[in-house]
């Protein structure tokens, strides 16, 4: 089983910027994954924010292909 972990959060973006990463990544080969979306929206702010993970062994290429789209900054 492969471990997640997170590479983005809307706390350090925008939140929408996290579903725009997620289908960037996606479109890449990545598989993502997103934790606390639903209750975000719902309760916006009021609890954690929305995290958007990848599996372990992609987390260094998540974060080139992230950063080369300007969703990371350097």
């Amino acid at each position: 089983m492969d471990n997640w972990k997170i590479i983005m959060s809307a706390s350090s973006a925008a939140p929408f910027e996290v579903y725009l990463a997620k289908s960037y990544l996606e479109s890449e080969g990545i598989a993502t994954l997103l934790q606390n979306d639903l209750a975000a929206q719902v309760y916006s702010g009021a609890v954690d924010e929305a995290k958007l993970l990848v599996k372990e062994s992609d987390v260094e290429q998540g974060i080139k292909i992230l950063t080369k789209g300007g969703y990371i900054k350097d």
